[in-house]
């Protein structure tokens, strides 16, 4: 609030409407304070004008010097009680030096007439800090609005991402193509084959609306789409995870684990004599690793890994503080998200 535009313009209206106050008021001559009208509106604008440039500063500098002031105290207590000396040295200078230029009033009536400035100004300075906690809390609810939207697009297009991935052509025709091989050679693999296909796009759609989803829900969904994996690729996939049981009550973005798988197939070369490896683990039980090895095809494909990997960046810097780890070296390409409790 303190850094708008129109600042000089307010800050002369609010002075020049409390000594108008002071004066309608007749508060000098309730005191025998011998002060012309014109010297107390002089003041009034000088003081307002100086706590609210005090309070700027303040305000600009308080991101450094909340660096060291305890972790979670609200930034507008401390910039509140910086404030307070602020006003005082606002309030005394002009009028230490209006007394001595102008007034040379006998000290025991400028100690009064100071006191009441002081109140006055303390008082004025409350209503600018109320006034910049309202607009600051006004600021963090569209910001919270706008992560809100924010998230609830990325999720979106997350969602959309998966669900075309597995329907477009390819997807199909190659699942069709193992289908029907399956038909002939092993029809009850062909069974379990389309029950679990289907559980793949059956997650898909139930999870459109949620934000999070539990750990086990999501690994049981990535249980059927490696289960499609396997039996498309066979031995040129291989594929391993290692989550312990105590950990599946944790929570996890919905389909970014499958994504991610999605994207080591798309961007690397899985044959017979060099299997593709994709593993998930889980790291000092704060992190789900997804690493796949790097066997990088001659031509990438043209819809890149970076918009479904910026997408999973993006849904997870909405709902935790911990952002998501990219590591990549010459034989490897690993992934880290953190593992979420619901409070998060």
């Amino acid at each position: 609030m303190f850094a708008t535009r129109y600042r000089l313009l307010y800050a002369l209206l609010l002075g020049g409407y409390s000594g108008a106050n002071v004066l309608f008021m007749e508060a000098l001559g309730s005191y025998g304070l011998p002060v012309a009208p014109a010297y107390l509106l002089g003041l009034f604008v000088v003081v307002v004008g100086l706590i609210w440039e005090g309070n700027l500063l303040i305000e600009k500098s308080l991101p450094t010097l909340t660096r060291w002031l305890p972790t979670g105290l609200h930034p507008l207590v401390p910039a509140f009680g910086l404030s307070l000396p602020v006003t005082a040295l606002a309030t005394a200078g002009p009028a230490w030096l209006l007394q001595a230029t102008r007034l040379h009033l006998p000290p025991a009536q400028f100690a009064l007439g100071l006191k009441l400035l002081l109140v006055v100004a303390f008082r004025i300075n409350l209503f600018l800090n109320t006034l910049n906690a309202l607009a600051y809390a006004n600021r963090q609810l569209r910001r919270s609005q706008v992560e809100a939207e924010s998230l609830k697009k990325a999720g979106a297009l997350a969602r959309l991402q998966s669900l075309r991935e597995q329907v477009n052509p390819h997807f199909l025709f190659n699942n069709l193509n193992v289908l029907a091989a399956l038909l002939y050679r092993s029809p009850d693999e062909a069974a379990e084959f389309i029950q679990q296909l289907a559980r793949v796009y059956r997650y898909v759609l139930q999870q459109q609306e949620k934000d999070l989803v539990e750990l086990g829900t999501e690994l049981d969904f990535l249980a059927s789409y490696v289960f499609v994996l396997r039996t498309r690729f066979r031995d040129a996939l291989d594929v391993r995870l290692d989550v312990p049981a105590h950990l599946r009550p944790r929570f996890a973005v919905p389909v970014a684990l499958q994504m991610l798988f999605e994207n080591a197939l798309k961007h690397n070369v899985a044959s017979h004599r060099h299997p593709l490896r994709i593993e998930l683990f889980v790291e000092d039980d704060h992190w789900l690793v997804v690493r796949n090895s790097r066997q990088a095809r001659p031509a990438p494909p043209a819809s890149s890994l970076q918009l479904g990997l910026r997408n999973i960046v993006a849904r997870y810097g909405f709902v935790s503080d911990q952002a998501v780890r990219v590591e990549a070296t010459e034989t490897s390409f690993t992934v880290k998200l953190p593992l979420l409790f619901m409070s998060e």
